[in-house]
């Protein structure tokens, strides 16, 4: 069979997934880590043409082999996640994989997504087709993780469950504490299993974005500067609070601006267990031009000018009038009977 373009998945091809889905590269850390990667049923879902079902697929053919990709996105969200790859690329056809990449940006654009990001180690082969495919690094993070443990032992918790009420407060302390071209391309978890918040003074000065799975559980930390100090306690407090935590591994997002992050983990049994960058490619292109507006209600009507072309109607009939006054006053003066008067400037009459 020859080369074929990228495109959508069809039953079809769902022989090829199946066969390839074991040497799938991951590049969603967060739903891989607790729920595993799910992309053969969400592949099967995303194959009937009858419904939106599923995550997104790609398929691209090489003769026998081929390239699978597929990303994730409810529809009205603006970013898309990148799930897999599949199979997992290597040296060499880095030209095939950036073509599936571009489509895969092409199909997220379609289905009203602002923006595709995915997590992948800057020394991956697949990294150089990330590249030429127009993805660009946002943020570098290294995720940290604890083995299942019994949870260390607290005085007194110092978290609690984010309530309704606390949604104000936990998107400020995310506005201020996140850096703004990062929070574009990962907005806070809306997805997860709930967080867990911690007050300083009446105030949510921390917040603990937590996912759970059949596989593990993933933390995502914000933190208020005046609280790096406490960060130990409070993620060994959040340990506490979770009780699977002592059978599933527990794994903690250290994103680049959090560096510091990494020495208070270490304190609650946390080790760096994977460093990866991640990747954002924007589906849209801005395009300034400018465009006339019309405001209808302060201008219905186009200006004229207050003059018209020509003499007015009134200078007409004032013309006519001051002809007509002196045609009669020279028949008058040329009666018969009637005396010229004399041209006082020369001394002669003027009738002849």
């Amino acid at each position: 069979m020859p080369k074929s373009d990228p495109r959508s998945i069809t039953p079809l091809d769902l022989p090829l997934v199946r066969r390839l889905m074991p040497q799938r590269l991951p590049l969603d850390m967060s739903t891989a880590l607790t729920r595993g990667i799910q992309g053969m049923e969400d592949a099967l879902l995303s194959a009937v043409p009858l419904a939106d079902l599923g995550a997104p697929t790609l398929v691209m053919r090489n003769g026998e082999s081929g390239y699978v990709g597929q990303f994730r996105h409810r529809a009205g969200d603006p970013v898309a996640h990148l799930t897999f790859l599949t199979p997992e690329p290597r040296e060499g056809d880095m030209y095939d994989w950036t073509r599936l990449l571009e489509a895969a940006a092409f199909e997220a654009g379609r289905r009203g997504a602002h923006l595709l990001n995915a997590e992948l180690a800057e020394d991956h082969p697949a990294f150089a087709a990330f590249r030429m495919a127009g993805f660009a690094v946002y943020s570098r993070q290294v995720i940290m993780r604890r083995q299942p443990a019994p949870a260390p032992g607290v005085e007194q918790p110092l978290v609690r469950p984010e309530a309704d009420y606390d949604v104000f407060a936990i998107n400020t302390l995310y506005a201020n504490t996140v850096p703004r071209l990062l929070q574009q391309a990962d907005p806070l978890p809306d997805d997860g299993d709930g967080g867990l918040v911690y007050e300083r003074d009446g105030q949510i000065a921390g917040y603990l974005a937590v996912t759970q799975g059949k596989c593990g559980i993933v933390i995502k930390p914000y933190f208020h500067p005046e609280v790096y100090d406490q960060a130990a306690a409070i993620v060994s407090s959040a340990l506490a609070y979770l009780p699977r935590a002592s059978q599933l591994p527990v794994y903690l997002y250290a994103r680049a601006y959090q560096d510091w992050l990494r020495g208070a983990l270490e304190e609650v049994e946390f080790e760096p267990w994977i460093h990866q960058a991640l990747l954002v490619k924007y589906t849209l292109v801005r395009v300034e031009r400018t465009e006339p507006v019309a405001l209808p209600n302060l201008e219905p009507n186009h200006l004229r000018p207050p003059v018209v072309n020509g003499p007015l109607s009134m200078q007409r009939h004032v013309s006519r009038r001051s002809n007509h006054n002196r045609e009669g006053r020279l028949a008058l003066w040329k009666r018969p009977g009637r005396k010229s008067r004399p041209n006082r400037r020369y001394g002669t009459s003027n009738n002849r």
